[in-house]
């Protein structure tokens, strides 16, 4: 007996031994899990360290052409010049209703012709020198002068005699004729105030390919570093005239893929991305992931297809009709924007001031699309180009939607994919078929959207991307603009959508809602549903 329990006691002890061991073990590998990278702390962890609040991180996957706000149609450089550059009056958060910026205030004549601006008198360009009425009355000329884009929101609206210093900070400026969004234009980037000191560099292009890489603002951010491709950084202004800017620097970063950017997002290397940047699929996989808010509203955003009817086939209306009738647009909305938009009949967004709801849509109809295109001559088939930019996944899906849809009615559709600012050149100076683009007002008015879309004038770099011409359609874009009466205006808008969509040199594929990714920790952040390109750095905090 005493033999067994010695045995007995030995064997008791093994067990216990292993059980402690085994315990320590399981320790050890809890341990081991909880600094895993994967682990919940891990992550949180690696937050923290990514965190910084004074330093704003956004992602797009687009550069920008240049820094010129007066010569520049592309909304990728908006958000830079918007920070760089003040204007007269503003637009704050989510609200269309223009503010007062560097106009504190301003009168209005009774015949709606004279506006007299009252300046704020302590705001200076980044050099130190003083923004005054001779400021103002400089910026206005030269993008008139210039004649670029800045020059289709104003043309024949002022022009260089219709300005008048009544003093350094006051000054009067007359229309030629009233023009109803006034007020409103003075917000947009084309509006931008310019250090006068530009005049130096002038040379055979007003200052066009000086200020192209640099910036002589007075805005709350001054351009730090621009390395193309890879980044661009802003840094705070410390002289600011107005509110302090909330964010000390701001890196905008360049990343061509949008995994990579939804795994810096996720890891809390980006603080926000580009709404472009993320496809709607994307987006959805994303909602309820720790760490990230998926921000959303309605918007004025349009996507539509710009078709080149200078020349070729598309020169014919039959063509274009017959385009328009082969896209399955309910398959479309459903499969690329997973339901998140509506079809739209033309260039006013629904929710806007004259907005068109009767507008001709065109139905899904293979066999109306190919009698038009044997009426046309084309019944044994047609080869065209789609132009889209690179790393854009709505973009990419529709027109793969589109080559698909059009290959039932004997059009070839060949997918060409370039960088954004190739892209831009293609399509300003005619040389696409097709385009697949965004457009998003400035100020919320139809004038801004249709004067671009369809005025003559705007041609190429002012964005009428169709390069459409249609006299009567001028004729009702400038009588819009020289009226105060907003029943007559609502009519000649609406007479216009309607004269386009049966005309189609453009299709518009979406107005889709507005859907944002971004840490929770960003607080201020508002998606502004005229100009989601509006990125208020100035006014977010980062708080965990």
């Amino acid at each position: 007996m005493g033999l067994k329990n010695q045995w007995f006691k030995l064997l008791m002890l093994l067990v216990i031994a292993a059980l402690i061991l085994a315990g320590c073990q399981n320790y050890s590998e809890e341990a081991e899990e909880s600094d895993s990278p994967d682990s919940p702390d891990a992550a949180a962890a690696e937050d923290n360290e990514n965190f910084d609040p004074d330093v704003f991180n956004f992602a797009t996957n687009q550069d920008i052409p240049h820094l010129d706000p007066h010569g520049s149609a592309a909304n990728t450089s908006f958000r830079v010049t918007y920070m760089l550059y003040d204007r007269l009056v503003t637009y704050e958060g989510a609200s269309t209703e223009p503010q007062p910026m560097l106009a504190k205030s301003w009168d209005i004549s009774d015949d709606g012709l004279e506006y007299t601006f009252h300046l704020v008198d302590n705001a200076t360009f980044h050099d130190g020198t003083p923004v005054t009425a001779e400021a103002v009355q400089y910026s206005f000329t030269r993008a008139i002068e210039l004649g670029k884009s800045a020059a289709g929101i104003f043309n024949k609206v002022i022009d260089k005699d219709s300005f008048e210093i009544i003093d350094d900070h006051t000054i009067k400026i007359t229309l030629k004729t009233p023009f109803a969004p006034f007020i409103s234009t003075l917000g947009t980037v084309f509006a931008s105030i310019l250090n006068p000191s530009l005049e130096e560099n002038h040379g055979d292009d007003l200052g066009e390919s000086f200020i192209a890489e640099t910036e002589l603002g007075s805005g709350p951010y001054t351009l730090e570093s621009w390395d193309r491709g890879e980044s661009l950084v802003l840094k705070a202004n410390p002289d600011y005239w107005g509110e302090a800017p909330t964010m000390e620097t701001v890196n905008i970063q360049f990343v061509t893929e949008a995994s990579t950017a939804r795994l810096m997002l996720e890891k809390g290397e980006i603080d926000l991305l580009d709404n472009t940047i993320i496809s709607p699929e994307v987006l959805g996989q994303m909602e309820g992931t720790e760490g990230i808010t998926i921000e959303e509203a309605t918007g004025y955003q349009i996507d539509y297809m710009p078709m080149n009817i200078e020349s070729g086939a598309l020169a014919d209306v039959k063509v274009r009709q017959a385009i328009a009738h082969s896209i399955n647009y309910d398959a479309l909305l459903e499969s690329v924007y997973l339901g998140s938009a509506e079809r739209i009949g033309g260039a006013v967004p629904a929710g806007m001031f004259g907005y068109n709801p009767d507008a001709k849509m065109y139905d899904y109809d293979l066999d109306k699309a190919k009698a038009l295109l044997k009426e046309a001559g084309h019944e044994e088939g047609l080869s065209l180009e789609i132009a889209i930019s690179e790393d854009n996944e709505v973009r990419s899906n529709t027109a793969l939607l589109l080559q698909s849809d059009l290959a039932k009615v004997g059009v070839d559709l060949q997918i060409k994919t370039y960088a954004w600012p190739t892209f831009l050149d293609l399509v300003t100076s005619g040389k696409h078929d097709f385009g697949l683009v965004s457009w998003t007002p400035d100020y919320p008015d139809p004038d801004y959207n249709l004067w671009y879309f369809g005025h003559s004038s705007s041609k190429g770099p002012g964005f009428n991307l169709a390069f459409y011409e249609n006299k009567d359609v001028d004729a009702l874009l400038e009588e819009a603009r020289s009226n105060t009466d907003e029943a007559l205006r609502e009519e000649n808008y609406k007479e216009i959508q309607s004269i386009m969509a049966e005309e189609v040199p453009y299709i518009f594929v979406a107005q889709p809602n507005l859907q944002t990714p971004l840490r929770s920790w960003v607080k201020g952040y508002q998606l502004n549903p005229m100009n989601t390109w509006y990125v208020p750095f100035n006014k977010m905090t980062k708080e965990q």
